[in-house]
């Protein structure tokens, strides 16, 4: 096991030095299992040799892909990336976590006819309320109401990296009210997260995290609204962060990996 820990170690050595750090990610966290399995030898069960072995698939079958001058995205390894860091309890699993674009912030500002708003008691109870609907039963019209107040609270910031996170707040929440990504338990997590967020500043602590900002960023990037979609505030987001290409990328259901390379190639030799 500390042989196969080493070896994964330089994997992630190699593809980093090669351009490719979100295969380094889930070989990194596969060397990270392996290292659980060094401490604790009981962890080492079928079930999880299984689960690494498909992560290994899952990383070789992209790269291929890559090779092969396909157009891929690297998030689309969560599935097994995800079950890898499960083995070892790890907290923070994100299918952002394997998307490739760099983050930086950038200044937007939305058009609305809706006034600014201030935090006051007033919105505070309103956005409580809105996104316990979208958390406990994916409200789409709960989403449509937070993502008025963000536009508004955006509207009334005087700091720049405060005004484009409620930007990407409403931007996201607009996503979410057009049915335009899935409530499932990361963006029911990033609606919670906002929340928090906004207890942070209504306290006039201006302190934003970028790991949040990137989080719905990210399921910005996974809404592709069409023509008939109604969503200014999420296309000027899509088009302040450079995204008007981007595509949704199904992240729960696995398309790397599926089936053992050994099998496959005694598969062809019979065929």
């Amino acid at each position: 096991l500390r042989l196969v820990r080493h070896q994964l170690h330089q994997a992630v050595g190699a593809l980093q030095m090669v351009g490719h750090p979100t295969s380094a990610l889930v070989i990194g966290a596969m060397e990270f299992g392996v290292q659980s399995f060094v401490q604790e030898p009981a962890r080492c069960t079928d079930d999880a040799v299984h689960k690494m072995d498909r992560a290994g698939f899952a990383v070789a079958d992209y790269l291929q892909a890559l090779l092969a001058g396909k157009s891929v995205s690297s998030v689309a390894m969560f599935p097994q990336y995800r079950d890898v860091l499960e083995l070892v309890g790890n907290e923070r699993v994100h299918p952002a976590d394997l998307w490739a674009m760099p983050w930086r912030w950038v200044d937007v500002a939305l058009a609305s006819s809706k006034p600014a708003l201030v935090y006051d008691p007033a919105v505070r109870s309103k956005f409580d309320r809105e996104v316990l609907k979208v958390v406990k039963q994916g409200d789409d019209a709960a989403a449509r109401r937070l993502q008025e107040i963000c536009t508004g609270l955006s509207r009334g910031a005087a700091v720049t990296r405060v005004r484009s996170f409620w930007a990407l707040s409403a931007g996201f929440f607009e996503a979410l009210g057009l049915s335009l990504i899935p409530a499932d338990i990361y963006v029911k997590r990033a609606a919670s997260r906002v929340l928090l967020q906004y207890a942070t500043l209504a306290r006039s602590d201006n302190a934003v995290s970028d790991r949040l900002a990137q989080d719905l960023l990210f399921f910005c990037a996974q809404a592709a609204p069409s023509a008939r979609d109604e969503a200014a505030t999420l296309r000027a987001v899509r088009a302040a962060w450079g995204l008007a290409d981007e595509q949704p990328v199904d992240y729960l259901t696995e398309q790397f990996g599926r089936f053992d390379p050994t099998v496959l190639a005694q598969a062809r030799k019979r065929i």
